[in-house]
């Protein structure tokens, strides 16, 4: 990693003028004329700036010393005068309505790029440190990049044309006064320095402040609050909050003295070689040798130092360029990420098997593999019930058939394997609840649709909570499926029950045709009454598609076609439940221990 970094802090000039063009090609794409319009004001209030600034002050005073006459030199005044307020108002006019708005859509456009991206990469980068710290640069850089880039540019345009018309001037007054301006060149290598140092600095606290603001989310959001309130936990979070924030100041502390140090050095150097020592050339040449007109050496005092700064400075400009190409390969280097889960080319058949063969997988970094020459067949109308104790693979195994990775073996779709079909499509004829299931902070309709809403929807969503079993607590809600769950962005926001919650996620299942349904631990929150319910219910929705259920209340399983015990990720037993029992083995013991556990709680509670 830290390799990796250091060969960016070199990047060819190839390199950074195609960081920094990507950018404005991604600008241009999203905001046709924001950069021609942005850079043409800058054009214009350069120039003019110059006009009425150096150019009249030297006309002016040179004016006064010859014997110009008034009115000639009032007119020219005020026509300059005139010129800069009409090109300043144009350019706040546009700069604060048109110009804003053509860059939050550049941004916006940015932005939908990258959270697109994040959205279509394979599951196994969500389980990467290294892939996190990516995309949180990618997110954060986005905004600031676009702003930066065109900022970049806008002012190496405004110093361009001051630059040349001050230096033209200066060079008119006398060609000796270039050797105090190009001095400043000489400390380039410094502020490069400085730049690449500011880099690292940063870099090194992104990833110290993911950790600081992981601790912080702890603190205000709902997913934390009932640990947060009955354990010790605040105690740790705080610490680990401290600890970042000790790691940011020893980060600050490492850089901030070489940093300031470079800084400095190169604002001296400038102050002294540029400004004193043009100040006392002037001074000499108009008092001693008398061979500089007084309009002409109050343009040297009052220009020599901005022309150097301005070279400096476009130097430093050519620099920042460098310095935001460096922040452009995070953003580039995630969205050229190419997802290790191709698409394929096929379109999924309407109905078919899905058909498990010497099925294997391991996670990344994982000596052990968690599923291990796994053989299955779930037919398109089939109840298939995978069970079996935590870690025996299980989830894993839906994971594989939603493809959210790949494995090795084989998995196929009416006789398709499914990396050869298109990865949308056949998605979009499963809906599945998984166990770590998310309510959103959206309204109700939205929650159970989980897609943008259309025409008719109203009528399918409601059909689908009735059937979940929840429509009762939702048409008592004001708004009914309107109303918006969570209180993240509404105070009114209506918060449910584990239960109902529950009941909400499964109520997107109802609300579309599907090839198979995937329910994984769908009845945690319920109690055996309400789960005995919905699997009647979903058995009755799933007569025209296959359903897979993962439960450790294996009472549920009874209704199955099909029941797979999985063991240490490998098939132990295979068969419906009556065969299984009279088998008597693992899932017979698993199964009369679970009665003998429920008929205990119905003693006791008598």
């Amino acid at each position: 990693m830290k390799k990796k970094r250091e060969k960016r802090l070199k990047l060819p000039l190839r390199r950074i003028a195609s960081d920094n063009m990507f950018v404005l090609r991604m600008v241009h794409k999203s905001a046709p004329g924001l950069i021609a319009v942005r850079l043409g004001l800058i054009a214009f209030s350069a120039a003019t700036n110059f006009l009425s600034g150096a150019y009249l002050l030297r006309y002016a005073i040179n004016g006064i010393e010859s014997g110009k006459e008034f009115f000639e030199m009032a007119v020219f005044a005020i026509a300059m005068l005139i010129a800069n307020v009409i090109v300043e108002v144009t350019h706040s006019i546009v700069n604060n309505g048109w110009i804003k708005i053509k860059t939050n859509n550049a941004i916006r456009h940015v932005h939908e790029k990258v959270y697109s991206k994040a959205a279509s990469v394979e599951l196994a980068r969500y389980e990467n440190p290294e892939y996190y710290n990516i995309l949180q640069k990618a997110v954060d850089e986005c905004q600031i990049r676009v702003g930066a880039v065109l900022d970049t540019v806008s002012m190496t345009t405004w110093r361009l044309i001051t630059f040349s018309a001050n230096l033209g001037l200066l060079i008119a007054i006398d060609p000796w006064l270039l050797l105090f301006i190009i001095a400043p060149l000489l400390l380039t290598p410094l502020t490069a320095r400085a730049n690449e140092l500011g880099y690292k600095r940063t870099m090194d606290t992104k990833e110290v402040n993911r950790r600081r603001d992981y601790s912080r989310r702890a603190f205000y959001l709902a997913d934390y609050a009932k640990e947060m309130r009955l354990t010790r936990m605040p105690e740790l979070l705080l610490s680990r909050y401290r600890e970042a924030g000790d790691e940011n100041i020893g980060i600050l502390k490492k850089y901030g003295k070489k940093v300031t140090a470079l800084n400095y050095i190169s604002s001296e150097v400038r102050e002294l070689f540029s400004c004193a020592a043009a100040f006392i050339y002037a001074i000499y040449k108009t008092v001693v040798k008398k061979t500089m007109r007084y309009g002409d050496c109050i343009v040297v005092i009052d220009s020599v130092g901005q022309v150097a700064y301005t070279l400096a400075d476009s130097a430093n400009i050519l620099l920042r360029f460098q310095e935001n190409a460096l922040y452009i390969e995070n953003l580039r280097e995630f969205l050229d990420y190419e997802s290790l889960i191709k698409d394929g080319e096929k379109a999924p058949k309407d109905r078919g098997e899905l058909v498990l063969e010497n099925v294997s997988f391991r996670y990344d970094g994982a000596k052990n593999y968690t599923l291990k020459n796994i053989n299955m067949r779930i037919g398109p109308n089939e109840k298939i019930a995978i069970v079996g104790h935590n870690g025996a693979g299980k989830t894993t195994l839906t994971k594989l058939l939603l493809r959210f990775y790949d494995c090795e073996g084989r998995i196929t779709y009416g006789g398709d394997d499914i990396k050869d079909l298109r990865i949308a499509d056949y998605r979009a004829g499963f809906s599945s609840v998984m166990q770590d299931y998310h309510i959103f902070a959206l309204s109700v309709r939205e929650n159970v649709m989980l897609r943008p809403l259309v025409e008719g929807d109203e009528k399918t969503a409601g059909e689908a909570l009735k059937k979940s079993g929840i429509a009762p607590k939702i048409e008592s809600l004001s708004q009914g499926d309107n109303t918006v769950l969570t209180r993240e962005f509404d105070e009114d926001g209506v918060l449910l029950s584990g239960g109902e919650q529950q009941k909400l996620a499964i109520s997107h299942v109802y609300s579309k045709e599907n090839r198979f349904v995937i329910l994984d631990e769908p009845s945690s929150a319920l109690d055996p009454i309400a789960e005995y319910e919905m699997y009647k219910t979903m058995d009755k929705a799933c007569e025209n598609c296959g359903m897979i259920f993962i439960s450790h209340r294996l009472s549920s399983a009874v209704m199955a076609d099909r029941i797979y015990l999985l063991e240490n990720g490998e098939v132990a037993e295979v068969g419906t439940h009556k065969e299984l029992m009279e088998r008597n083995g693992r899932y017979a013991e698993m199964f009369r221990r679970q009665a003998e556990n429920y008929a205990e709680v119905e003693n006791d509670a008598r």
